[in-house]
């Protein structure tokens, strides 16, 4: 059992529950929101987020992994209010997104590692809270600045031992590139989850990513394209069968507020997309499908427990 950060102050990993791995609570253009302070009215988005996580607890879930990005907007402070007043547990994140983190495009890698290691170490800003996992992101291939984002996230992995999460996009097979990168920083690929691989159906791909050791985060249920919420069942039982039910984890990437829609629009088109799809919808699927509860329960519960376990440096 290991002790692991979340927003609200450090628990066991054996506490961890059902979990989900992939979401956010908000992704916001902080630039808009410092000039145009219009745009995100707090105490309405904070409400808003307490009654989606609440319902999020109803529909069984015991914590969710927030993997917003320095660079997406990410505010502890609200995350960690919103984690008090919901009784969620949530994981705050490290790192960046797929976009050149302008700021360090001159400097020395060894300030992208510094900072991913103090948000983990000693805590993000002044806000109280310490990070408890690392995400990367490579989109739509690695170049040159993004595998310095992912080296450097590798190197503040090994510093901390906290587990690293991906962004891949997997029509150009990018889980691969990041693995490659990872296994020649001397990432234990047992901490890694490859994230966003649910947006294909190319299991060829899918099983060379798992054969490697990692974990492959099937993250974007409830999003209606490329795959329909059929197709990813289809291809999470395939995968089952086949033995990797061990090395997969769920979740949504949904978000209680992202700038990017207009309000309305994601429940208008992607109904679906949201924090109790899964556990009130898609695992039934699965079971439809012949996946066994012991199954369900370790791609929810069993594996998260034990890629947050790992948590020591080396």
């Amino acid at each position: 059992m290991v002790t692991n950060q979340t927003a609200t102050g450090p628990i066991n990993s054996a506490d961890l529950g059902f979990t989900l791995m992939h979401e956010h609570v908000i992704c916001v253009d902080h630039s808009m929101r410092a000039q145009y302070p219009e745009v995100f009215h707090r105490p309405t988005e904070l409400d808003g987020a307490i009654a989606k996580l609440v319902e999020a607890r109803d529909a069984g879930v015991r914590t969710l992994v927030d993997l917003t990005t320095i660079d997406l907007g990410r505010d502890p402070g609200f995350i960690r209010d919103v984690a008090r007043d919901s009784g969620m547990q949530i994981i705050v994140a490290t790192g960046f997104y797929y976009q050149i983190p302008y700021r360090f495009m001159y400097r020395p890698s060894a300030e992208l590692v510094e900072l991913m290691v103090r948000d983990i170490t000693q805590g993000i800003g002044d806000s109280g809270v310490r990070a408890g996992i690392i995400k990367c992101a490579t989109e739509p291939n690695m170049h040159r600045m993004n595998e310095r984002v992912v080296r450097a996230s590798s190197k503040a992995h090994r510093k901390t031992g906290v587990p690293i999460y991906t962004h891949t996009y997997p029509a150009n097979r990018t889980g691969l590139d990041q693995i490659r990168v990872f296994r020649e920083e001397g990432v234990d690929l047992s901490r890694v989850v490859i994230g966003h691989s649910d947006d294909t159906g190319d299991l060829t791909y899918l099983e060379e990513v798992l054969q490697s050791g990692v974990y492959c985060g099937m993250d974007r249920i409830g999003v209606p394209t490329p795959r329909t919420s059929e197709q990813r069942a289809d291809m999470v039982a395939t995968l089952v069968e086949r033995g990797y039910e061990n090395q997969i984890v769920l979740s949504h990437d949904a978000a209680c507020h992202i700038d990017h829609f207009a309000d309305g629009a994601i429940e208008k088109h992607m109904p679906d997309w949201k924090f109790t799809y899964l556990p009130r919808h898609f695992l039934s699927m699965l079971r439809k499908r012949g996946v066994s509860e012991s199954a369900i329960n370790q791609m929810t519960i069993g594996n998260p427990r034990r890629i947050f376990e790992q948590s020591v440096p080396y």
